[in-house]
């Protein structure tokens, strides 16, 4: 008998234009438009470029026991910018 558990984990996400925060679930992030190349999204430094990618990356996550994991928002000229 296989036994499913259950993860919970948040996505906390910084706007890098605003600077506001919010929290999301990751089914709120499956509507975003991933094929926007003008928004960048990063966790830890390293770019986030699909839902899917996004997914394994919190599954990893709620592994270890995290809970929250931020997420940093912003146009890509921004980023390449510094800000």
């Amino acid at each position: 008998m296989s036994e499913t558990k259950e993860f919970s984990i948040r996505l906390k996400v910084l706007d890098g234009e605003t600077g506001t925060t919010r929290i999301c679930g990751p089914e709120e992030a499956e509507t975003w438009d991933w094929k926007n190349p003008e928004i960048w999204r990063v966790v830890n430094g390293w770019q986030v470029t699909s839902y899917e990618q996004l997914v394994r990356l919190l599954y990893e996550k709620a592994m270890r026991g995290i809970e929250e994991v931020e997420m940093l928002e912003a146009p890509r000229f921004t980023m390449l910018s510094g800000g």
